[in-house]
Formats: C-alpha cells, sequence, structure tokens
C-alpha cells in the first residue's frame, strides 16, 4: 500500500512540475505562492512545514521567489527577526493562472476516488495522523 501511495505522490508531482514549468514554478514554489495567498504573514518556518521542506529549503524557495517578482519581503521590525512575506501583483496573477492547471490534476484524482472520495480523505487524514502520533513505534 505504501508504495501504491508513493507512485501516485510521485506521478502527481511529475504532472504538477510539468504543468507548472509553463509558470516559471516547480510544485514547492507553487506550494507557497498558495499558502501566501491564504496565510498572509505566515512564517518560514510554518511554510516550510505545510510545504513539506526544510527551513533551509525554504530559504532558497523564498529567495527564488523573491528573484522572480512574485514575493517580496519586508525589512525586519526591530522586535522581531521575522521577514514577513507577501505576494506581489505578479505572484498573485501567476498563481491564479498556474492554479488552473492544478485544479485540473486534482480533479482527475477526484475523478477517480468517485463516491468514494470523502471515505479515501478520511482514510488518508486518519492513517497520517496515526502514524504521525505513533513516530516511535516499529511494530
Amino acid at each position: 500500500m505504501g508504495f501504491a501511495l508513493k507512485r501516485l505522490q510521485q506521478a502527481l508531482r511529475a504532472r504538477m512540475d510539468g504543468a507548472l514549468a509553463e509558470f516559471g514554478l516547480t510544485s514547492p514554489q507553487y506550494a507557497v505562492l498558495a499558502l501566501l495567498a491564504e496565510n498572509p504573514g505566515i512564517s518560514n518556518a510554518e511554510l516550510a512545514r505545510r510545504s513539506f521542506v526544510t527551513p533551509p529549503t525554504m530559504i532558497r524557495i523564498i529567495a527564488a521567489l523573491a528573484e522572480a517578482g512574485l514575493i517580496v519581503r519586508e525589512d525586519r521590525s526591530p522586535a522581531s527577526r521575522a521577514r514577513p512575506v507577501e505576494l506581489t501583483p505578479e505572484g498573485r496573477a501567476r498563481l491564479t493562472e498556474a492554479a488552473e492547471h492544478v485544479q485540473r490534476l486534482e480533479d482527475t484524482l477526484t475523478a477517480h476516488a468517485g463516491p468514494h472520495r470523502e471515505v479515501i480523505m478520511a482514510w488518508l487524514r486518519a492513517s497520517a495522523d496515526d502514524l504521525t502520533a505513533h513516530r516511535d513505534d516499529t511494530g
């Protein structure tokens, strides 16, 4: 079962990267843009957690997106070490364009789930929660 899930994840990632390349984005960069759109001011650490990348990788993603003009990093306030990150108008436009292609991939997954979608989603969430809660268990 784990192998089948990993195969699905890799196939989805390959298709997403292929679709997003047209917009000059990778899947992790798209995830960051989408997270920033939904959660303005989210921390880099939280972006990393929700994007399933390490904090050093997130720093590189943020730098690349800033260099491309898709996000802007505010100056640090004297009271904080964090540099808030926001989407630029170009970043918001690129996200909107790319989201249509990503949604088509989501629609493909949903179509294959058929009427069992909610059951499958509940199983995936419960399994992930259980495996996360019992990381130290080997049996």
